[in-house]
């Protein structure tokens, strides 16, 4: 089956159209087709709530709440087990865009899925769409370009600094003082802070914060944990901690993501 442009298997709640792309949020909340299909133009899509079985002609992987698939035009996929409600942010990309702009597609594919300023991008504009007032339309197009901007970074990264953000992400959920960093890779915590920041676009305590914005996200969304426990989990210093990030970095209140 073939999806014409802004034609989704959900139900479309939200739509912005623009020259060159279209952005939609989508619910799933009623079974939906679940056989091969493709779309008519190229779209890439983060999944806010819920999720489902996805399978490719090669392959097959699960979406969650902050991962970011890419759809090339015309590529056949299915969609089984949705998990209900369901929601995505698409940005579905016109004929018109290839010839005024371009889409890194390593950045929008789920092997880039860990991609948090991607993330953050996208839940920012999320967040201006639920705004909605007279200037949404300008600032969603205006973040929508930057997010496209090439990051400049430098093809080669030394082996320790992607150890260090390994340890980072594996001890998400954790407070880990540059010192101990520094103590385990034999070098200055300030060698730390200025490698990181050339490498990854961002500070040490950034990358630390978006990673537990990450995880709180995915709690909120899938399941009725109270904040002050999700705060617990995460690792943030308590609730107030946890707004007050939330805040800074997506513009929404925890509270809020719940009653979108």
């Amino acid at each position: 089956m073939r999806l014409e442009q802004s034609e989704y298997l959900g139900t479309t709640k939200t739509k912005y159209e623009f020259d060159s792309y279209v952005l939609s949020i989508v619910n799933f909340h009623t079974p939906v087709y679940e056989g091969w299909h493709y779309h008519e133009n190229t779209h890439f899509s983060l999944v806010l709530q819920g999720g489902s079985r996805e399978s490719r002609r090669k392959d097959d992987f699960q979406l969650t709440p902050g991962k970011i698939v890419l759809y090339n035009e015309g590529e056949l996929h299915c969609n089984q087990h949705t998990v209900f409600p369901s929601k995505h942010l698409i940005v579905e990309l016109k004929k018109e865009f290839h010839t005024t702009d371009k889409l890194d597609t390593k950045r929008f594919s789920r092997t880039s899925a860990e991609d948090l300023d991607t993330q953050l991008d996208l839940l920012n504009i999320y967040s201006e769409i639920h705004l909605g007032d007279v200037y949404s339309a300008e600032t969603i197009d205006f973040s929508f370009h930057q997010l496209l901007q090439a990051k400049d970074t430098s093809s080669y990264t030394p082996m320790w600094v992607l150890q260090l953000k390994e340890i980072i992400e594996d001890r998400w959920n954790e407070f880990v003082p540059l010192n101990e960093l520094a103590a385990a890779f034999n070098v200055h915590p300030v060698t730390i802070s200025k490698y990181f920041k050339r490498y990854y676009n961002c500070t040490l305590g950034d990358y630390m914060r978006k990673i537990k914005i990450q995880r709180a996200f995915s709690l909120l969304m899938d399941t009725n944990i109270p904040l002050s426990e999700i705060s617990d989990i995460c690792g943030f210093t308590d609730q107030s901690h946890m707004i007050k990030i939330f805040k800074h970095y997506i513009g929404f209140l925890p509270s809020q993501i719940r009653t979108l």
